[in-house]
């Protein structure tokens, strides 16, 4: 279960989005959550890559101040690109009425 400040986001952002959505037919709007959960998955993958050199560069006795902060930078930038992600793909799944699995062979309904 989300926390209320999520959902309070979430809310708010399928408000923005209707206009944007309501147009869509069915088939629109699950290749749209589809492209928006891979997004989501790709921006994971690159937070949790800045987060491992961020952590690497830390534990390394040679790490300068300066480059430090650039990484810690750049792994906070990656977790807010992949938070509003997120709250992107709860928009359009609530919209949608399900989350679609989307494995190798393509999407199927978890409904």
């Amino acid at each position: 279960m989300r926390n209320p400040s999520t959902r309070n986001q979430t809310t708010d952002l399928s408000r923005q989005l209707d206009p944007l959505i309501d147009p869509l037919d069915d088939d629109q709007l699950l290749t749209l959550v589809i492209e928006a959960i891979k997004e989501y998955r790709r921006l994971l993958q690159y937070a949790e890559d800045a987060h491992q050199h961020w952590e690497h560069a830390k534990s390394a006795s040679a790490g300068e101040s300066c480059q430090l902060k650039e990484l810690e930078r750049a792994y906070l930038n990656a977790l807010k690109n992949h938070q509003a992600q997120m709250n992107l793909v709860a928009s359009l799944t609530e919209r949608l009425g399900y989350t679609p699995t989307i494995d190798q062979e393509g999407p199927t309904a978890e409904e």
